[in-house]
Parts: structure tokens; sequence; C-alpha cells
């Protein structure tokens, strides 16, 4: 599956742009600020419904437009399938799949399996939980629609379980029965994730493993560490665990119980990652773990997914960025693109032994051409 062209109106800062891929590695080149990663967003708009620069639709309209639309052809077993994104102000988003408009944009999800590498992703290691678990939720819903589903049911379900705590929290009473319904709602949905993010990290570690070692060596073993509260996933675990956090939840006026508080802990060599990692220790780790999702990505869906880096190769070493291009050359079968600044570094790493079709993309002020 590959994309074979982009067609952009008003999209950020491109006015109008139409571009043709290659289907193996394709590289836009310039400066910061030219339009490089906006290129990326656009594909991302078209495989996951939305970008990844911002939650708001609106802010991807070009300054003093009222819309932007992204169109694509998509190849997949030599089927051409035609894929269009539109965004009106005031009217909103609409994804149109081979002229059928979609329902529910959550129907579109893993039909085109996608994986970004950004340079913020070392917040994974840095920031909060909430990005690690975001990490975790939207590879597993690529593939498995039954969690995402799960997912959906559990966020609106905890929604009006903590608007009804806030509200008890105002009148100034509390009444468990009815905190207890929601709790038995909540239960069957936070046991499916539970399960879906074991199941996923006990799959996912040895692809991890594997790439971290071929982008370092084997002096450097990185471990992945699942934290959860709850300690027996079953129905009488859970409610346990509600039992003990109700009083918390009534002076905080939120539920502080379950699977939307579990996280990830990052360790290299036993050591934290977040605590005594250098710079390019975190962010080979980040690669590691954005390939291994590729990897694993790959397995589910039987697809080779479209793997998108932006400007990740700034601050690498000679030897990491030389066994990044051969990984993308030897491991990674599906559609790439990369943006960075330097067209020399560029002409260097793909100039060694790579046998894949390389092209390139020279991006100035909104402006893409074919080099």
């Amino acid at each position: 599956m590959y994309f074979a062209d982009l067609n952009l109106t008003h999209f950020r800062n491109y006015y109008q742009q139409e571009l043709h891929f290659s289907p193996q590695i394709n590289c836009f080149v310039g400066a910061n600020g030219s339009g490089k990663t906006n290129l990326l967003d656009a594909l991302h708009f078209l495989a996951l419904t939305r970008g990844f620069r911002s939650t708001q639709d609106k802010f991807a309209v070009k300054k003093g437009e009222t819309y932007f639309f992204n169109g694509a052809t998509l190849v997949k077993n030599e089927a051409k399938l035609k894929i269009d994104v539109n965004y009106l102000k005031g009217k909103g988003k609409k994804v149109i799949f081979n002229q059928k408009p979609l329902v529910k944009m959550s129907e579109h999800i893993g039909r085109i399996p996608l994986i970004t590498i950004l340079p913020n992703d070392t917040e994974l290691i840095n920031g909060p939980s909430a990005g690690r678990r975001k990490f975790l939720d939207m590879l597993i819903a690529q593939y498995d629609h039954s969690y995402l589903n799960h997912l959906i049911h559990y966020e609106k379900i905890l929604a009006q379980r903590n608007a009804l705590l806030k509200l008890m929290g105002e009148q100034r009473f509390f009444d468990k029965e009815q905190v207890e319904i929601w709790d038995t709602q909540l239960i069957p949905h936070g046991i499916a994730i539970y399960k879906g993010r074991e199941s996923f990290l006990r799959d996912f570690m040895p692809y991890f493993e594997e790439f971290f070692k071929k982008i370092v060596s084997n002096e450097e073993k990185p471990f992945i560490e699942y934290r959860s509260q709850i300690e027996e996933n079953t129905i009488d675990g859970w409610l346990k665990l509600m039992a003990e956090h109700q009083e918390r939840d009534r002076v905080q006026q939120y539920t502080t119980g379950g699977t939307h508080r579990d996280d990830l802990n990052f360790h290299i060599n036993d050591h934290s990652a977040r605590n005594f990692g250098s710079q390019g220790q975190q962010k080979t780790f980040v690669i590691s773990l954005k390939l291994a999702q590729y990897r694993l990505l790959e397995k589910h869906t039987n697809i080779h997914p479209i793997l998108l880096l932006d400007d990740i190769f700034d601050k690498l070493d000679e030897h990491r960025l030389q066994s990044i291009a051969n990984l993308l050359d030897r491991d990674i079968q599906g559609q790439t693109f990369i943006t960075d600044t330097s067209y020399e570094r560029l002409a260097e790493v793909f100039s060694k032994n790579i046998s894949r079709e390389v092209k390139f993309f020279m991006v100035k002020d909104g402006v893409a051409q074919e080099w």
C-alpha cells in the first residue's frame, strides 16, 4: 500500500500543490518553516482523519482562507483508491473514501496503517503519562477495532462519572449507589483495555529489542515496564480498586483509579531512560519504539504501513544515522517519507549500499518541487 500522489488546496502554508511519489522512499528537503512537515501532516490527515500538529482542524486552514482540501490516490494490491479530507470553517470535516462519505471517523482508523517518528517524540520518555497511553492506544486501535470501541466507551463513561462526581462536590452530597452504577458500566471496558495493552507489550518487546540492537549494539539493553493500579484484572479486582479510591474520588471530584492512569517506564541497562539517558540514547530509544510499532502493525494487518520521519536525523552520530538508513532500506518495505534540512546529509546516508528508490523534493515557502 502506498500514496501515489497528493493534492493540496489551502492546507497550512500551501496554496495549491500536486506531488507524485515513489512507492519506496521520498525525501522532503528545505529550511525550517518551509512546509516540509506540513506535507507529512497532510498524509497523516488522510490516514488517520486528523493531523499530528494540532488537535483542531481549523488551524490547518491556510491563513486568510475558509477551507482546506487534501486528496490522494492510494494504491493497494494494484487497485487505485481515492481518499479525500475536506474541511470548511463553520461546517466541519468530511472524509470521503472512494466517493463514499464516512459516517464515523473511527470507520477509517486502520484502513491506512501509518507510523510517525517526530522530533518531539522524546516526550514519550520525558513527558506526562498521557502521551505514553496515547502511544499504546493509537497503535492498538489501528489493528484491533474491538479495542478502539472499548476505549471509546470507557472514555465516554469516565466523562459521565467525572461529571457526576463534580456535580456532587458542588452540591455538597455524595451518593455511593449512583457512583457504583457508573462503575459497573466502566469495568468491562477497563478489563478489555488492560488485556489489550498487556497483549500488545508481550508481542511488542522482541521487535523493540531487535531494532534497538540494530541501531546501537548489544552493549545496551532496553526494557519497558507496564505500570497499572490494577492488581487483578477481574471484576472483583476492579470493584476492590474502585472502593479503595472512592473517598479520594469524592474529595478530588474525578475518577482517580482505572486504566486511564496506567503508565510505561522506560529503562536502558536497568537505569531510567528519563533520568539517565543521554539525548542520543533517548532519541534512539524512541526511534526503536516506533520501528517496533511499525513491525507489529505490519504483523497484525498484513500490510506494510506507511512511515513518516520528520527531522529525526539531526544530532545523531554517523554510526546511528547509517544504521537507520540501512534499516529503512532492508527492514522497512513500506513507503517512507522523510524530512530534513540538509540535502547533503540525506544524499550521503542513502548513497551507501541502498537498493530502494529514493526520490527527493525541494521545499521552499510552501512550494515543493521534485529534485
